[in-house]
């Protein structure tokens, strides 16, 4: 089973009686050590256009159909195309990736840090 990084519920006090508690150090633990925070996801590819906005920080994996075009976006106001047509791209929370396929649409894959 694969464990995945959380942070501790609000109500957990970050120390009890002068020590850090133990979801906190846990939690920290994850992070220096690079536990991923969930797991992979299967993007369902609407029409094309085909936008995909970032739950969280991660990559999105695009592979196959006829994709022609990929564009990025941080701000949603100004895009760049990548020049690339599948490949692994890195993305941080509200970042978008436009996916632009003729025919078939390529498969897409959501990967949490």
């Amino acid at each position: 089973m694969i464990q995945f990084n959380r942070m501790p519920d609000v109500g957990q006090p970050l120390t009890i009686k002068g020590v850090i508690a133990s979801g906190w150090f846990r939690f920290w633990q994850g992070l220096f050590s690079g536990t991923p925070t969930g797991g992979i996801s299967v993007l369902t590819v609407g029409t094309s256009p085909f936008t995909y906005v970032a739950p969280v920080g991660g990559s999105v994996i695009v592979n196959g159909g006829t994709t022609t075009q990929i564009k990025f976006s941080r701000d949603g106001a100004n895009f760049y195309i990548t020049g690339l047509t599948a490949g692994m791209f890195p993305v941080s929370q509200g970042d978008q990736l436009v996916v632009t396929y003729s025919v078939g649409p390529p498969t897409m894959t959501f990967v949490p840090r």
